[in-house]
Parts: structure tokens; sequence; C-alpha cells
């Protein structure tokens, strides 16, 4: 069964550009919502999401869903991206849960105001809790010895998502690409993610944005 999808969400990469991807991958059409947080667009939208936050998607034009997490799982379901058995789902979720904790973590640079302190506290995280969280991640990879990804040579969702976060860190948010060059692992999953015809197709295509 076909369903319509719209997914709304700010002009930027963030949380939602592992949906788009996945979107891509699947072949699955949807409407690209780009919303500027100083319109009515923007405060409807939230008013409509259940949890009053960005990205929320739209099926049918009816059931409305909110969280990244749970919209990316959902579209891993039926699209082929996912794990095939409960301990392929689990390695997944470990992975990327893991990576979340560092998201976390990393907010308090994201949400400071103060420039000087914003800076100081970025450089700290890139010198500090960034490499053991990588490392972490770096050690869970290695565990399947037979491919670039998270479950060997089969992409998953946790794939995209984890490509997506290291793009936006290493480009926008750190400035510097060599946040990944001490974990060969995590080094080898990035560029595979991004050499896929179809990533690198929406890569090329996208809407740019400045993050």
């Amino acid at each position: 069964m076909s369903h319509r999808f719209e997914l709304f969400y700010y002009n930027t990469k963030g949380y939602a550009e592992p949906i788009r991807i996945l979107f891509q991958l699947a072949g699955v059409e949807f409407v690209d919502t780009r919303l500027n947080p100083e319109t009515p667009e923007f405060s409807a939208a939230l008013r409509r999401s259940p949890g009053g936050c960005l990205p929320c998607l739209v099926i049918d034009g009816k059931k409305v869903v909110c969280q990244s997490l749970a919209i990316t799982r959902y579209i891993a379901s039926f699209t082929g991206f996912k794990g095939e058995t409960a301990e392929e789902t689990m390695r997944v979720d470990m992975i990327v849960e893991t990576m979340y904790d560092l998201i976390t973590r990393y907010d308090e640079v994201v949400k400071e105001t103060d420039p000087v302190i914003k800076d100081k506290k970025k450089r700290e995280a890139y010198e500090s809790y960034f490499p053991l969280f990588l490392s972490r991640l770096e050690l869970m990879l290695a565990q399947e010895p037979k491919g670039p990804f998270i479950l060997g040579n089969k992409m998953s969702w946790g794939d995209v998502v984890m490509m997506s976060f290291f793009e936006l860190k290493q480009t926008v948010q750190f400035g510097r690409k060599d946040l990944l060059v001490n974990f060969p692992r995590l080094s080898e999953q990035y560029q595979a993610v991004r050499k896929h015809p179809v990533v690198a197709e929406w890569l090329n295509t996208r809407p740019k944005t400045l993050k």
C-alpha cells in the first residue's frame, strides 16, 4: 500500500537529512517542506506536531508523527534499510544510540549564545569527549569485520544517520575535515555511504544550505 508523505523541517540539513536520504534510497516520493522560522507556516507546523517539534512527518495528509529517530526507523522498516534479525536491529540501535549520547553532550555547545564561550566549549569538545566517543564507535564498527557498514556489506539507516551527523560536524560546526582521520573504520563507513550512487546524486543536487 502506497502512502503520501510530507516532511516538515527548517531549511537546513540537521535531523531531517537522514530522513530525506532514506526516501531517496528507497525511491519513495515525498514533499520536502522547508520552513522559515519567521513565517506563520512554521508556527502552524509546530502546532500540528504532536511533540511541538520538528522534523515531523505527515502521512496521507492525516497522521502526523514527530521525533527524527522514530521517523527514520519507520521509513527504514518498509524500505529495506533496517536489520533483518533482532540481533541486527539491536546492533544498529546500539551504535546509533551511542552516537546520540555524543549529540546530547554536544548540545551545550550548539545552544551556547556567547561566541567566546561557544568557541572555548567547541575546542574542549574536539580535544576531549569527541575522541572518547569516536573511539567507542570505532570499536563497535570493528566488531563487524566484513564490510564498511554497521551490518557489514549491507547499508542500514544507522549508517545514513552517522554520515549525516559527521558531515555536519566536519563542514559546519567544527569546520575541519580531520575529525575522523584517526578512526579508519568510521572514515571508511563515512566514505562508503557518500559514494553510494543514490546518496552521491542527492549530495550533489540537494538544496544548498549553510548548515
